[in-house]
């Protein structure tokens, strides 16, 4: 169809061609700059960096360009791209300009692993898309890359904006990127492309990439978004406000959440009401989620209530509006979400909230966004004094949770030169000195902080202007104007803030019934050796269902809005209120029991003598029932909730524990304590009751703190 060609003309008319096609539209026109940043990829072959709007279409720039390079005879793009359903629309796009894209990424099983790489070395592919990590110690960066590295016709990086550490959404992994670039063509085009860059991220990306780097750069102005913000703080009130209002709204959209917890909540809550929403984060099973997504762009559902999950790469030309019911970190990492509704229609709604624990847990985010130096310290002691230690070994020598240690492994190994390196499982300490660098973090931390208190100046007016202006202004867009949408230009077009007493009600009831259930450990110890040893004292055999516990329930989860907020305050002050004591009977008198439990004990504790003894002498009373005082502590040990792992959890629980047999009772039992966390508590004194003759032991607490809840 098409003939190579040096001519820029006769280029450029493959070029509009491949984007009708892409398109599917014979009408189809490129935007401004779009065409000239192929031209500079394609002919010249030189660095760019692209920085447009949400939905300008820079997927087109590189799949077009991509196309145009093969038929000039050149090799593979590689794509680097951050997260998997960015992956999955981008193989979608490819497919319609006839290219055979392929994916290699963690998620993928080795089957498919292998079926990718016999594709790559054959040279059977137009594009392969990669996550950054790739670039590291895998098989992909260590045994691939290097046979490929001559024959790459096109470097595309995709949300460029997370190479910066100045950037909203700076990603470690990303680091990898510039590394791998200066090793390889020097005349080979690169294109790096985002919609979140102010001058500062840019000028930082240029550093990195060289001098090379044009930079083609767009408005960021949306004219479709109608831009506002809703104050009401409480959880209720503004779950009240999703019910009211959600129905009004045309079409269907995105509700944002911070944390897991809050997007099951909301979804939750929404379909009680009858309202169609689901939750969508990390933790939602990886088939489930392109379902999701699927429902979502078929207007099938109302709403997905997602966390940062849902993000770059999602695209749904007509979504209708975007929700926050709780706040992001900053104003960019805003822009980039909401800029998810109206790409293709004339308006879209966004809308921001500000919770009551919104600033909590902006804290908790910047104070864990680096590794500690204690943490970082001990791991490179214990890689030193090993010739090679596995993961779980790890775990074993360092009480720090499986996503700490990942989390060290991924900061350290992306600092340059790196004082780690891995070689098949085992992990080594090289020979580069090493130390945290406290200036850079602090830096970063004060800049996310200053992020957030403009955030907080944007939603609560105190700039008075244009909403749509003082994104743009964020962004350093050199063509902003006022929307004549948003609250502050046409205040009259804003929606109610109001919420009815009755709707308050419902939500606030929803959030004190919302049963938590806790699951029982099947196993005493993990599924490796490692932890295996974990219950010398004991001598619990690492499997045995006639120890076990039954499933178990708590009242909420912590500071849940509801009676976690109650159970908080009863924490800090070392006594609950008499006001749990109702709400824990109904939830009791509710469970489902093959045989219902006649009595309580409880979970003591050496440095809270009284806190959860009180209350379960009272919750006993309350539902005429003995409270027996059967466990007591044999000594004291470090707070569970400070072991952070599965090995150190249950060592530091292997004979903490005493009981008086003679206070037992074989008929089932209620067992209580005032927080649910890993379940090893429970499940290890479970264990020793049931040993002792108790028929069935049924784990209760006052809040859950896991933080998948």
């Amino acid at each position: 169809m098409f003939r190579n060609s040096n001519n820029s003309s006769n280029l450029e008319t493959q070029g509009l061609a491949l984007l009708q096609q892409m398109t599917g539209s014979s009408v189809a026109q490129f935007h401004a700059d779009q065409w000239e940043a192929i031209n500079e990829l394609v002919a010249n072959q030189n660095q760019l960096l692209v920085v447009q709007r949400t939905g300008w279409g820079k997927s087109a720039v590189y799949f077009i360009a991509t196309k145009l390079r093969r038929m000039q005879g050149h090799g593979p793009s590689i794509i680097i791209s951050p997260l998997l359903s960015l992956i999955r629309n981008q193989i979608d796009s490819a497919a319609k300009l006839g290219l055979n894209v392929v994916s290699y990424n963690s998620s993928m099983d080795q089957h498919e692993k292998a079926r990718s790489e016999r594709q790559i070395l054959s040279q059977n592919v137009d594009a392969i898309i990669i996550a950054p990590e790739q670039l590291g110690d895998t098989k992909f960066g260590q045994e691939i890359l290097p046979r490929i590295v001559g024959n790459i016709g096109l470097f595309v990086v995709d949300e460029a904006h997370c190479i910066s550490d100045w950037g909203h959404d700076f990603r470690p992994d990303y680091g990898r990127i510039v590394r791998a670039i200066q090793f390889m063509p020097r005349n080979m085009p690169v294109l790096a492309t985002t919609a979140t860059a102010n001058n500062r991220v840019v000028t930082d990306i240029r550093n990195q990439l060289g001098d090379r780097l044009k930079v083609f750069r767009g408005s960021l102005m949306r004219s479709s978004l109608n831009l506002q913000t809703i104050h009401v703080h409480s959880k209720s009130e503004r779950l009240a406000w999703l019910v009211e209002n959600l129905p009004q709204l045309l079409g269907s959209g995105i509700i944002y959440c911070k944390t897991t917890k809050d997007a099951n909540i909301v979804a939750e809550f929404l379909q009680t009401q009858n309202i169609n929403a689901h939750a969508y984060h990390s933790d939602i099973d990886g088939d489930n989620k392109p379902r999701l997504e699927q429902a979502l762009q078929q207007n099938q559902i109302k709403a997905l209530v997602a966390t940062s999950a849902l993000g770059m790469g999602f695209d749904k030309p007509d979504l209708a509006f975007v929700i926050h019911f709780q706040a992001p970190g900053n104003i960019v990492e805003y822009y980039q979400q909401v800029g998810r509704a109206g790409r293709g229609i004339d308006n879209a709604i966004g809308i921001l909230m500000v919770g009551e624990d919104d600033a909590r847990i902006q804290q908790y985010f910047i104070k864990n966004a680096f590794p500690k130096e204690k943490q970082i310290d001990s791991f490179l002691d214990l890689l030193a004094n090993h010739n090679g230690i596995k993961l779980a070994e790890l775990e074993k020598h360092m009480n720090c949770s499986r996503g700490k240690l990942t989390h060290t492994i991924k900061f350290l190994t992306s600092e340059f030169p790196s004082p780690i390196m891995k070689d098949g499982p085992l992990y080594y300490r090289t020979a580069s000195d090493y130390s945290l660098p406290h200036d850079k973090i602090e830096r970063l931390n004060d800049l996310k902080e200053d992020e957030w208190q403009r955030l907080l100046a944007y939603f609560d007016g105190s700039l008075n202007r244009c909403l749509m202006q003082i994104l743009g202004s964020e962004l350093d867009d050199n063509d902003i104007q006022a929307c004549g949408k948003c609250e502050y230009c046409k205040p009259t077009a804003k929606l109610t803030e109001s919420v009815q007493q009755e709707s308050i009600n419902k939500a606030s009831d929803f959030l004190r019934n919302r049963y938590i259930e806790l699951k029982p450990r099947k196993l005493f110890g993990a599924s490796n050796d490692v932890v295996r040893s974990a219950f010398p004292i004991y001598n619990l055999p690492r499997q045995n269902p006639n120890l076990m516990c039954d499933t178990g329930w708590t009242l909420s989860t912590w500071r849940d809005g509801g009676w976690g907020d109650m159970v908080a305050q009863g924490k800090f002050n070392d006594v609950f209120s008499d006001d749990l004591i109702a709400p824990m009977v109904k939830m009791l008198n509710s469970l489902p029991c093959e045989q219902r439990p006649t009595w309580i004990t409880y979970v003591p504790s050496l440095r809270h003598p009284t806190l959860v003894k009180n209350f379960a002498h009272k919750l006993a009373f309350a539902m005429s029932i003995p409270c027996r005082d059967v466990i007591s502590v044999a000594e004291l040990r470090p707070e569970q909730k400070k072991m952070e792992n599965s090995y150190h959890q249950s060592k530091n629980l292997d004979g903490a524990f005493n009981l008086d047999t003679t206070q037992i009772y074989s008929n089932p039992v209620w067992l209580l304590d005032d927080a649910a966390d890993s379940g090893w508590t429970f499940t290890v004194i479970g264990a020793l009751l049931r040993r002792a003759g108790v028929q069935r032991v049924v784990p209760i607490a006052l809040t859950s703190t896991k933080n998948n809840q």
